[in-house]
């Protein structure tokens, strides 16, 4: 349900959390997509570079950063909207999606399922294709 990038996000600010910066980097991401991470929680207000900070402590590395708020204030819509990302959609039989997200699946899942019920009411005839195409920007749900 979750993309690759917004898991990633999700490691990251574990690790700020606590100080423990093996989780993220157990993703083997590189070094210019933590960068990115980083300066979009940033710029989202998720995280804030530490003052104080040792001079040769680089902008580009989570142990430069705090959170911005409490660790259990910051919420997946949050973390979706300061990445730009969205969400995928499982099958609503897919066992692995309960196996990865545990205690939070049932949420995940009813989530999941509700969206996919409301999109699958929405006609492609009510769309209005042809000025999305022209204007070559569809609004962001």
């Amino acid at each position: 349900m979750l993309t690759l990038r917004t898991k990633l996000a999700l490691a990251v600010l574990h690790d700020i959390q606590y100080k423990d910066y093996q989780l993220s980097t157990s993703l083997n991401p590189s070094p210019s997509e933590v960068t990115y991470l980083l300066q979009k929680l940033s710029k989202g207000r998720l995280i804030a570079l530490i003052e104080n900070r040792p001079d040769n402590q680089s902008d580009s590395r989570p142990e430069s950063y705090r959170l911005a708020c409490a660790y259990h204030q910051i919420n997946l819509l949050s973390i979706l909207e300061a990445l730009g990302e969205g969400v995928y959609f499982n099958r609503p039989s897919d066992e692995k999606f309960y196996s990865c997200y545990g205690t939070t699946a049932r949420k995940l899942g009813i989530v999941n399922q509700m969206t996919r019920l409301y999109l699958m009411e929405i006609s492609i005839a009510e769309l209005p294709v042809s000025e999305c195409l022209i204007e070559n920007s569809i609004p962001h749900i």
